[in-house]
């Protein structure tokens, strides 16, 4: 069995892009999709019913804009909301837990980490990453020994992207200039390093990495659908999804993994 999980920024809240994010979802055939920028309730519940899926959003009382969301073809039995517990996280995180069939009557159940990230490509806003990364690595915790996901907007560079710097947004050549035209990379080395696998690595060399941001000034990959050691040899593919209609559908290109189960 397939397992298709998205991880997509949909932009403030998908205001006015409804149908395009609809769509763009339906042509990755994706089953799980992990929701950055689900700020506006009402358009999060009118795009899962766009595409006929559970759901499951969770909000940050501390920051408005913060909220993630799931969508899921596959029955959401557990739903927690990580950012309204711990205050480390800025934007959103949170968890579910999807069955992902039965194998000899024994139904399987998946837990996928959500998670948004603090934005910008600072000195000081990775140390805010860094600052948020204790609280996603304690939710990983209550699955230790148990194969799971950990999808989302990291807002945070692989060490070994090779950036297109002429292909960024000038707001953010500026920042990255005055720091010496070097950007930190020491968030997804600590996921790395914590054992988690970047789905996309094992099947594109650095030279190779697909781009996910933004879609009209695409130099880097932010988004990511990670696992945990346990899964890595269940991945199949791992892609930056790029159809003609994502540039109208958000800033962010989504990254859609495949895994056997």
């Amino acid at each position: 069995m397939g397992m298709k999980i998205m991880a997509y920024n949909i932009l403030e809240g998908g205001e006015g892009r409804i149908d395009p994010l609809a769509e763009v979802i339906r042509l990755a055939d994706a089953d799980v999709v992990m929701v950055a920028e689900a700020w506006d309730e009402g358009l999060f519940h009118r795009l899962a019913d766009r595409v006929g899926m559970d759901r499951f959003r969770a909000e940050n009382p501390r920051n408005p804009e913060g909220a993630v969301g799931v969508l899921s073809r596959l029955k959401i039995v557990e739903g927690v909301n990580h950012a309204a517990l711990d205050g480390r996280f800025t934007k959103g995180a949170c968890h579910v837990i999807v069955e992902v069939g039965s194998l000899e009557s024994e139904v399987r159940r998946l837990p996928i980490v959500g998670v948004h990230l603090h934005a910008r490509e600072t000195v000081g806003d990775e140390a805010v990453r860094m600052g948020e990364l204790p609280g996603l690595f304690a939710i990983g915790e209550l699955f230790r020994g148990r194969g799971h996901v950990m999808a989302g907007d990291f807002n945070a560079y692989h060490p070994q992207q090779i950036i297109d710097m002429a292909k960024l947004r000038e707001s953010t050549k500026e920042r990255i200039s005055k720091q010496g035209w070097e950007v930190p990379r020491d968030v997804v080395r600590a996921v790395l390093e914590r054992g988690y696998v970047d789905t996309h690595g094992l099947h594109f060399s650095p030279g190779e990495f697909g781009t996910s941001f933004t879609t009209s000034h695409p130099g880097a990959r932010v988004d990511y659908v990670f696992v945990s050691a346990e899964l890595g040899p269940r991945v199949k593919s791992s892609v930056v999804f790029k159809p003609e209609m994502a540039r109208f559908a958000s800033d962010h290109y989504p990254v859609v993994c495949e895994l056997e189960m």
